[in-house]
């Protein structure tokens, strides 16, 4: 019989309820569902006092220093009254649980339930930016003796092109368009970092990882949060209305909405104005790199010519349209 080395496992809903059941005081369980596998695995829970969600970290993914830098923001944040989903403390008073998994040592934490669901009307966009102003203010403060990984140019776009570079092998000329964009992305960066506002930041604010409920929103997921560029956090939303799309939508009004309200409550220098469009092209190569770095748990196929054809015309069309050259 062979005995082979396992890249990822999907724990069962059923054997979890038990478990949770002595780690939580959080009433009788109703329902425990597998959501999602993506950056991790991700379960609802219905109980008799609430729905909830359970995060089970992957293995590799994130270090033990990493996830508690996680919960204690998300603790801070909770402490400054920012809407978020936040972390739900155990029976022990602790936050995370360890997982001895067929792959290796996971970890698991239950957050609060965002109520609502996503919106891009202009009165949400407005409400957003709005709030992520005041959670990047709101961060400034926060302090915590574990360290987290840094949204830097190593992060997001050194790392990435390495892991683009084996599937692309077989198209060396959209490679060194690759090698040569990053390149000059990271020339312009280090003639301008210096003047950017560097702070904590959620690293993932393309409008899915908020819920708007009524006249309130909760923001969720700060799994790829962490100390950088604050321009770069928010590009992510105008990254998410334009990717993909021809360049006569590259001038997006749901974010002229988001990026107004903001700094009515948060200014921004004209430095990290400027950069806005470098990020998000950067966001685009991140994006790329993360995709085919974890394309032997989430399967590589779709990382085929189309995908390729489809990313690399978008990040021409946008370097084009806004002379990154």
């Amino acid at each position: 019989m062979l005995k082979l080395p396992v890249y990822h496992s999907v724990f069962s809903s059923e054997a979890l309820v038990p478990a949770l059941n002595d780690l939580y005081e959080i009433g009788d369980f109703i329902e425990c569902r597998f959501l999602s596998n993506g950056l991790n695995d991700t379960y609802s829970l219905k109980t008799s006092t609430g729905k909830y969600i359970l995060r089970i970290y992957k293995a590799k993914w994130r270090s033990i220093h990493d996830i508690t830098f996680e919960v204690e923001l998300l603790n801070h944040l909770v402490r400054k009254e920012i809407p978020v989903s936040g972390p739900v403390v155990k029976r022990d008073g602790e936050f995370i649980t360890e997982i001895d998994a067929a792959e290796g040592l996971r970890f698991v934490v239950l957050f609060t339930y965002a109520e609502g669901g996503y919106s891009d009307k202009k009165e949400s966009c407005d409400l957003f930016g709005e709030q992520v102003a005041k959670m990047h203010l709101a961060m400034d403060d926060f302090e915590c003796e574990h360290e987290r990984f840094a949204i830097d140019l190593n992060h997001l776009l050194k790392q990435p092109v390495q892991l683009i570079r084996p599937a692309l092998a077989h198209r060396p000329k959209d490679l060194d368009y690759l090698d040569s964009l990053s390149n000059l992305l990271t020339n312009r960066m280090n003639d301008i970092s210096s003047e950017l506002e560097w702070g904590v930041c959620h690293g993932d604010l393309h409008g899915g990882n908020v819920h708007f409920h009524e006249n309130s929103l909760t923001q969720f997921d700060f799994d790829c949060g962490g100390f950088g560029w604050r321009s770069y956090d928010i590009s992510v939303f105008l990254w998410a209305k334009v990717r993909g799309r021809e360049k006569e939508h590259f001038n997006n009004e749901m974010w002229d909405v988001f990026l107004q309200s903001y700094q009515k409550h948060k200014g921004l220098s004209e430095s990290d104005l400027k950069a806005i469009p470098l990020f998000v092209a950067i966001r685009e190569i991140w994006l790329m790199g993360l995709h085919t770095g974890n394309s032997q748990v989430w399967g590589g196929g779709w990382q085929n010519d189309h995908y390729f054809d489809t990313n690399l015309q978008f990040l021409r069309n946008w370097c084009e349209f806004h002379s990154i050259n």
